[in-house]
């Protein structure tokens, strides 16, 4: 009996290839999604993987594109079927849409988020925004189409996910203040080798980082003595003396009190990424807040080395 699940197709594959065979270039076909010219390549590429036949020719050292027979004959049968699919979708997504599911880390929503929303509100006060405070779930949940928007700082890699990046930010050590009451300098690293440290959960990117690094600095692994999903959570813990932690270095003030810090500038810094559906390329209020996000976090968070577009 034939596998019906095995010639599943994303309706992204159909629509790229769809756009190259009708303006002739990947380029052309790029611009129309918002994405990559090697993403609008990979979708047709995969496409082919599934027809089981070539679909697009080219030429060396050209942009330009012919089909093929088997390509001409598709394109043919999905010309008007799918442009009224994607008018459907366009109508229900740009007119009927009343919220946005966005994700977002706990640590970067309480610090952007709210000077985001108030300003965004300004621009969409009809749109209803449903926030999720997750981390490493982020990819899943917008494969799995339960959100349409996330700021994330991890690079998906999927082709149905379209991803910018934000800025960067450095890492810092935190530790609290009553362990060195007498230091005139911040200590050394490498004084924390013994200590107890405070982290994020498995698998969260901070964690990993720092982690890794440290391991480095110390000649073994950091002796993890609590874990936790919340930067807040973390913090609280570092206050009240319970160990040291490495987090985001705009998290904590340099005139905290309680709490010290050391940038640890080996580290290589984190990226933030907006990311959204590609779907939902040319909605205007996924525009609107992607603008909004990379205005106020471009404007605290340091620079990427370069802005990614898939």
């Amino acid at each position: 009996m034939e596998d019906k699940d095995a010639f599943k197709i994303n309706i992204s594959l159909l629509q790229t290839f769809h756009l190259v065979a009708k303006h002739g270039s990947f380029s052309a076909a790029s611009r129309a999604l918002n994405i990559s010219y090697q993403s609008a390549a990979n979708h047709v590429r995969r496409l082919e993987q599934l027809y089981g036949a070539r679909l697009i020719e080219t030429d060396r050292g050209s942009r330009q594109i012919t089909l093929s027979p088997k390509g001409k004959a598709l394109y043919a049968s999905l010309s008007g079927e799918l442009d009224n699919i994607l008018s459907r979708i366009a109508l229900l997504l740009h007119n009927e849409r009343s919220m946005l599911r966005v994700g977002v880390p706990q640590a970067l929503f309480h610090h952007f988020f709210p000077s985001i929303l108030r300003d965004f509100k300004q621009q969409a006060s009809s749109m209803e925004l449903a926030f999720y405070e997750r981390d490493t779930t982020l990819e899943k949940m917008m494969l799995d189409g339960l959100l349409d928007a996330a700021v994330s700082e991890r690079f998906f890699g999927q082709d149905t996910i379209s991803q910018q990046a934000l800025g960067e930010y450095k890492l810092c050590l935190i530790y609290p203040r009553t362990w060195f009451p007498a230091a005139e300098i911040s200590p050394s690293i490498f004084q924390f080798a013994e200590r107890d440290m405070i982290t994020y959960e498995a698998g969260q990117t901070i964690r990993v980082r720092s982690t890794e690094s440290l391991a480095t600095y110390f000649g073994k692994v950091p002796k993890v003595a609590l874990t936790t999903s919340g930067s807040t959570s973390i913090v609280q813990l570092v206050g009240v003396g319970l160990g040291y932690s490495v987090v985001p270095q705009w998290l904590v003030s340099q005139s905290d009190p309680h709490i010290g810090q050391i940038v640890i500038s080996d580290i290589p810094p984190v990226t933030v990424y907006f990311a959204h559906t590609t779907l939902l390329s040319s909605n205007a209020f996924v525009h609107q807040l992607h603008e909004t996000c990379a205005r106020i976090m471009g404007a605290q968070l340091g620079k990427a080395n370069q802005s990614l577009r898939f």
